[in-house]
Parts: C-alpha cells; structure tokens; sequence
C-alpha cells in the first residue's frame, strides 16, 4: 500500500502585524487629529480624493509636509518606529537597527466614500493607524492579493461564487495599528458613516546593506 503524504505546505504567506495603543494616548490622538482637521489653516496641506469624499491631510503628494513635523505627535511618532522595527525585525525576520518614516499624513473620509485598490511606491512598509473608526459601521481595510485570474480557470462546484475571492479583511478597531509590506495592495469598500479618520505613513529602513556596499537614509 502506499502511504499518503497528507501534509499542507503554505507559500508565499503574507504576514500583517497588529498593534494597539493604549486608550490615554488613544484620546489624545483623536483631540490633536480633531484640532487639524477643523483647523482653517490646513489648506496648503490638504488634498481631496474620491470625488471629495476623502480628505487628505498633510498629504505628501501636495509637499515635503508630513504630520510628525507636529510636535503633538511626537510620541506617536516614537511609537509607530518602535511598532514598525518591531514588525521589521521580529516578524519579517530582517536585520534592522533603526527606521525613517519618510511620510505620514491624516485621512478623514465621508459617508460615500471608498478606497480604490492601491499600493505604495518608494517604502518599505506601510501602516494605518485607526483615529475614529467603528467597526461594523466604518469600512474596514482590505487585503488583495493580485492575480493573474482570481479563481481556478475550470470550476468544479456549481454552487461556487464566480467572483473575486482574493480580497481579505484583518480584524481591527478604534485604536488598532496595522502595518504591511508597501507592494501589497490595500482599499476599503464604500463607507456606511461619516468621520472615518486613519493615520496613515510610510517607512524605510535608516540604513540598508547589500554585499559589497550600502546607504543610510534620512528624510528631507
């Protein structure tokens, strides 16, 4: 008889760190967030998207602006460097003494509004920190996992959905920060309530090594 290797061998996974900020810090980084976006002098650190329904503060696509030049998150900003070395080092299992977050900036969407599919360029991983976020009524972030056909090319179950099945969703909360690898592409579908607010920021490591040579980064 012969013996059956009944063992699963999983490929090519895609590991996703959660970390979550205490609720005192938690509070004092809604009132800050809330103090900017009601604020009438964000104007040239603004940028709409979704047809308006997503506005995007301190956004780095309008200029060298990024949220952590505020010195009210100066302890936000130690703490997402300690959460990002942390998912660096001991998640994905790379060498690293110390990161740069080359950008950060606020989303506050709308009732409407969506998240089209999207990566980032120019990073090493990316995070979302959750401001104001209520789960079950604000969209939750997505995962998809890009293929060349998202599902088998013959289907063998009659009762199988023919749609997409290579999008997932992490558990997450108010309070909730979660980081990924930059290329993985990310959205969230149309939101059911207004002030869906997130932190959002990109990181690199502050020196890479290769063989024979290497360079040390630092933000402009």
């Amino acid at each position: 008889m012969t013996e059956r290797n009944s063992n699963v061998i999983n490929i090519f996974p895609t590991k996703i760190g959660h970390y979550t900020l205490c609720n005192q810090n938690r509070d004092y980084i809604k009132r800050v967030c809330r103090d900017i976006i009601d604020s009438p002098y964000n104007e040239n650190h603004t940028r709409k998207s979704n047809n308006g329904y997503i506005t995007h503060y301190f956004d780095p696509i309008v200029g060298n602006h990024s949220l952590i030049d505020n010195t009210k998150f100066e302890g936000f900003h130690k703490w997402i460097k300690q959460c990002s070395l942390d998912y660096i080092k001991n998640t994905l299992g790379y060498d690293c003494e110390n990161v740069v977050v080359v950008n950060c900036w606020i989303n506050k969407c709308s009732r409407g509004g969506r998240q089209l599919p999207h990566n980032h360029a120019n990073s090493f991983i990316s995070g979302t920190y959750f401001v104001n976020f209520v789960p079950g009524i604000h969209s939750p972030l997505l995962f998809e996992k890009t293929l060349f056909s998202n599902r088998p090319h013959m289907n063998m179950d009659p009762n199988h959905d023919t749609g997409s099945h290579n999008v997932i969703g992490v558990e997450h909360e108010e309070g909730s920060l979660l980081l990924w690898e930059s290329h993985l592409t990310h959205l969230y579908d149309e939101n059911n309530e207004d002030d869906r607010i997130s932190i959002s920021f990109n990181v690199m490591p502050e020196t890479i090594s290769r063989a024979g040579y290497g360079f040390k980064l630092t933000r402009l």
